[in-house]
């Protein structure tokens, strides 16, 4: 839900949409510290891209992983990997002007991403509190059906807001993004809190999980939780300063807007790009 985050932040741009068409061109990479910061970016875009994308092949390619638990992870990686692809795209490069609309498509994937969050979260509490129905009724099949429901309600959901604000002035519209942000970040955090916590009491009645399996799956989500907070606050945080600047302009105010920006991307293509590496180290802890 970041469609205002480059609002007012293209200065760097040339106009590339010449006679001879369309020129990629980067978009921080003037000083030393914007091309460090490219760098950075590309780099960790790259190992989320491969993370996410090996994840998937494996998941998909190897019987035993056709699961519902793999199935949700699976599901998880292929936003993720949309995710930081547009997110790179759209905030590393000047990719906006040939394609205005790009920006839809970003809002779709990353909203699509925390509901897949959930989803991944909701099956581990299923298999854990009610084994024996979730057996019979929780399949890979349905957490695929679960995922396809999931899409469309984000297609519809961010299309229909989309449609809604175009009635709306500028600055109405930013305030209603960061009304939807705040609640985005409310509704992830409290789901995949409340259901960790309802499988971690569920598990310490078990003789089977040890104390060292609890801890790390307290571990995974406290980390997941984190990055993703960390995340959404930066979204919120411009937000709130694109709505300063439209009651009276700073200098000053803008300049930390654009700083608070190289935080989002950062955190940002962490977020999406961290969840493979994290289910996978977690199992040598």
């Amino acid at each position: 839900m970041d469609d205002y985050v480059d609002i007012s932040t293209q200065e760097g741009f040339e106009n590339d949409l010449t006679s001879e068409g369309f020129t990629l061109k980067l978009r921080f990479s003037e000083t030393s510290f914007e091309i460090t910061f490219t760098c950075v970016i590309f780099t960790i875009a790259s190992f989320g891209c491969i993370g996410n994308l090996v994840t998937i092949g494996k998941i998909v390619h190897d019987p035993k992983y056709h699961t519902p638990t793999f199935a949700a992870i699976g599901v998880l990686a292929l936003a993720d990997f949309v995710s930081v692809t547009t997110l790179t795209f759209d905030a590393m490069t000047n990719f906006w002007k040939f394609l205005p609309s790009f920006s839809v498509v970003g809002d779709i994937v990353q909203l699509s991403s925390y509901f897949h969050l959930c989803l991944l979260s909701a099956v581990r509490y299923l298999i854990t509190v009610y084994p024996l129905q979730s057996r019979q009724y929780l399949t890979a099949t349905a957490v695929c059906l679960c995922s396809l429901t999931i899409w469309i309600v984000t297609v519809v959901a961010i299309l229909g807001l989309r449609y809604t604000s175009k009635t709306l002035p500028e600055k109405n519209v930013v305030a209603i993004y960061l009304t939807v942000n705040v609640f985005m970040l409310l509704i992830v955090c409290s789901i995949m809190a409340l259901l960790h916590v309802k499988k971690i009491r569920t598990l310490q009645n078990s003789l089977s999980v040890t104390e060292q399996s609890q801890r790390r799956m307290n571990i995974v989500v406290t980390v997941i939780i984190i990055i993703f907070v960390l995340y959404q606050l930066s979204i919120i945080a411009i937000n709130i300063t694109i709505i300063f600047l439209y009651q009276q302009f700073s200098a000053e105010l803008y300049y930390h807007r654009v700083n608070i920006e190289y935080y989002y991307v950062f955190t940002g293509c962490i977020n999406f790009s961290c969840n493979p590496y994290i289910l996978f180290l977690s199992q040598f802890l």
